[in-house]
């Protein structure tokens, strides 16, 4: 398979892209397909790219047929219908869970759906739903009634009372 047909612009933008491109595996593939042009093998591509052979092949196909770049994963629907979706939101606004884990054996017990933890984290993601992790919180005394206790312990420690265990002082 020959790319033998880029035209100077064409290469122009692909090297304009490469160099204002973020993602990694964009320009992986936008160099695929300028070292193909420039008449690499395959074979030295994936050597280059440290990526696998079938790899670059199919970088190289997808631009013949699409000009396609961007891997464009679909990823899968949503094993809960709408009504599913909205009673499990319901839920989950009116209960605290601290682990995803939890929410799984619900939806499993609660509609018979088996999800992932990573699944269910994608899942959450999607309906806006964060993870927060819980923050200590000084407890609220009573400052009289704290006093009123210790001074009562003391009480009971000079009145010699035996709690079970001989005092070493």
């Amino acid at each position: 398979m020959k790319i033998n047909s880029l035209t100077a612009s064409q290469k122009q933008d692909l090297e304009r892209l490469h160099r204002y491109e973020h993602d990694g595996r964009v320009r992986d593939r936008i160099k695929a397909v300028l070292l193909k042009n420039e008449g690499w093998n395959n074979k030295a591509l994936a050597q280059a790219l440290r990526i696998h052979e079938e790899t670059v092949r199919q970088h190289v196909t997808d631009w013949l047929s699409d000009e396609k770049l961007k891997p464009e994963n679909g990823g899968s629907y949503s094993k809960l219908s709408v009504h599913e979706s909205l009673l499990l939101e319901k839920h989950i606004e009116s209960t605290t869970y601290s682990r995803v884990i939890d929410i799984c054996a619900y939806v499993e017990t609660q509609f018979g759906v088996c999800y992932t933890v990573s699944g269910m984290t994608k899942w959450l993601q999607a309906h806006c739903f964060s993870y927060k992790q819980p923050k200590a919180t000084p407890v609220k005394v009573d400052v009289a009634q704290q006093e009123a206790f210790i001074a009562s312990y003391f009480t009971l420690l000079e009145s010699g009372v035996s709690w079970g265990y001989s005092r070493i002082f």
